[in-house]
């Protein structure tokens, strides 16, 4: 039997080949089109839990936090300053009223000791500008002054796949400055340690951290002082936008425990919730840029936010 063709003579098995390798590129056309997603466009956050090994990073973190309190009864505050990172602030209990404005420079640096495990520094100034109000009237203050010095390890227990990645951290007070206006420093009374915990479901990465605060008793001038150990919680969503921008949200609850003050308890025990929103962008492929913004939600009004950069330090800079 002869091959079938059509009007123009094309036989109809080299018309449908003809057909198969349109269609073919048209697939290729349109799949050259899509988003391609892999690890590397998973949320930010995600790539920098740990420094590479034998890497070094450094980081910036710029804080400004404001909060208004009426009958102050603590003598120290809390302030988020980065990922799981704090900055405890000394308090006037004697105000009826206060109103602080606080900026909080923090430096630190990172080094990837192995592929699992990371050791960091970070050291802190405040600059305080405050407004306090009390039975002998009101006063204005300002100061600067440095404020802790932290040294710190992060461990990667396991990895993100058949379970969800698991890792730890614990960090050491070297210096702490317990003076409120001066320098008075007190050495190893504080310490952190938790657990972050996330899984990766591109484009989203589901994150839970905690961790605890623990603090011991120090002297300040005559006498002696204990900030309060706190428990906080921290669950966030993050979403890669593209391989460039990732938007994180997520909330933060924490207890703390009464401050002490000559061996007796001081104030009362609080419960507090953030709600927190930030935007990570990848500046370079050295250079990272996060912008966070929290505020409560429960307990004392207070608000913050922190511009975080990070960058990379490669092997010609060392």
């Amino acid at each position: 039997m002869g091959m079938l063709v059509n009007q123009n003579g094309i036989g109809l098995e080299q018309l449908n080949k003809k057909i198969i390798k349109m269609k073919l590129l048209i697939v290729i056309f349109v799949m050259g089109l899509l988003p391609v997603t892999s690890y590397a466009d998973l949320p930010l956050t995600v790539e920098d839990l740990l420094t590479a090994e034998r890497r070094w990073r450094v980081d910036l973190n710029l804080t400004y936090s404001n909060s208004d309190q009426e009958n102050v009864d603590s003598r120290y505050g809390v302030i988020p300053v980065g990922e799981n990172q704090f900055v405890s602030i000394p308090l006037s209990v004697s105000s009826a009223r206060q109103n602080m404005d606080i900026l909080a420079t923090t430096a630190g640096i990172r080094y990837g000791l192995t592929l699992d495990t990371e050791l960091y520094g970070r050291l802190t100034g405040i600059a305080e500008y405050s407004r306090r109000i009390s039975v002998d009237g009101s006063t204005r203050n300002t100061n600067t002054r440095p404020s802790d010095f932290w040294f710190g390890v992060n461990h990667r227990f396991s990895k993100d796949n058949k379970t969800p990645a698991l890792l730890g951290f614990f960090e050491l007070a070297l210096a702490e400055n317990v003076d409120r206006k001066d320098q008075e420093f007190v050495f190893a009374k504080s310490t952190l340690v938790g657990l972050t915990t996330y899984r990766a479901i591109d484009p989203l990465v589901l994150s839970l951290s905690m961790g605890y605060s623990y603090s011991r008793t120090r002297d300040v001038g005559s006498n002696t002082e204990n900030p309060g150990d706190f428990l906080f919680i921290n669950p966030s969503v993050g979403f890669a936008v593209n391989n460039l921008v990732t938007l994180t949200t997520g909330g933060r609850w924490q207890a703390r425990q009464r401050d002490e003050f000559n061996g007796k308890a001081w104030g009362i025990r609080t419960t507090s919730t953030n709600m927190e929103f930030s935007l990570g962008y990848a500046w370079s492929k050295k250079t990272t840029v996060q912008v966070s913004s929290r505020f409560n939600v429960s307990g004392r009004p207070n608000a913050s936010t922190t511009l975080n950069i990070i960058y990379k330090l490669s092997q010609k800079h060392l």
